[in-house]
């Protein structure tokens, strides 16, 4: 009896939806039967996603949670170059889509969990960790994947997450008295930002937008503050990094004032 692979596909639509059905169809055989569907479960194997809509991502961000050893297919008009999950362009190309849905379902894709640790490595923050206290934040830890231009949160919002760029480009930045948009920086891939609110609980000191197509790590307040209580290596580095991310905002301030 053949094994059914459940496709979750989210936020296209219906002419594409179509050739999704179309290739599901081509692409079922004697030892697998894909059947489609866009509901969350924990039953999805597939997931194939929209990535150009910002609806279908905040969906997928949610269902994978309930089915953490499914992998994905992101659909987008700009792709992104580094990810852990696959990434085709759109529109959707039939012979494109089928390639890379049997690659994702015919093979045992590298878990998550496991890549996790050494991107973590490579941050400031976690560089210095041991195995065991990599493993620790990564338990804690959970992945989203959002599209250009999307606000991941705004000033004076409740900050209860820390956030790790895994891939992609994040903008930071306020508003001047007239409305005028003032850039305090970017983050680029294993760099951090939102650690401020995480930690004194207190609204976002800025706002932050993806530029492109980013990864994020997100570790929540309630999971790190006790593990900061516990681990005081951890604290020390923390500060370091914050001392660093004053500084820099300090001379970008006074460089904004000689102008």
């Amino acid at each position: 009896m053949p094994k059914t692979v459940i496709v979750n596909v989210i936020g296209f639509p219906e002419r594409e939806r179509r050739m999704i059905r179309n290739i599901l169809s081509v692409a079922s055989n004697q030892n697998l039967t894909y059947q489609m569907t866009d509901t969350g479960g924990k039953s999805t194997d597939v997931f194939v996603v929209n990535a150009d809509d910002s609806g279908a991502m905040l969906f997928w961000n949610e269902y994978q949670q309930d089915a953490p050893e499914a992998n994905s297919i992101l659909a987008s008009s700009d792709p992104m170059r580094t990810s852990e999950h696959v990434c085709i362009k759109r529109p959707l190309i039939a012979s494109q889509l089928h390639g890379a849905l049997t690659l994702e379902s015919a093979s045992a894709a590298t878990s998550k969990q496991q890549q996790r640790p050494d991107i973590l490595r490579k941050c400031f923050l976690f560089r210095n960790f041991s195995s065991s206290h990599l493993d620790k934040i990564v338990a804690m830890s959970r992945i989203v994947t959002l599209p250009g231009n999307y606000v991941v949160f705004e000033k004076g919002s409740t900050g209860n997450e820390m956030l790790v760029v895994l891939s992609g480009r994040l903008k930071v930045h306020v508003s001047d008295g007239e409305g005028r948009e003032i850039v305090l920086g970017t983050v680029g891939p294993g760099e951090i930002v939102g650690e401020l609110a995480m930690l004194d609980g207190r609204g976002r000191s800025a706002t932050v937008t993806a530029l492109v197509p980013s990864e994020l790590l997100i570790i929540h307040r309630k999971d790190f503050m006790p593990f900061l209580e516990q681990n005081p290596k951890v604290a020390t580095d923390l500060v370091m990094v914050l001392a660093l991310r004053l500084r820099l905002n300090t001379e970008q301030l006074a460089d904004l004032l000689d102008r």
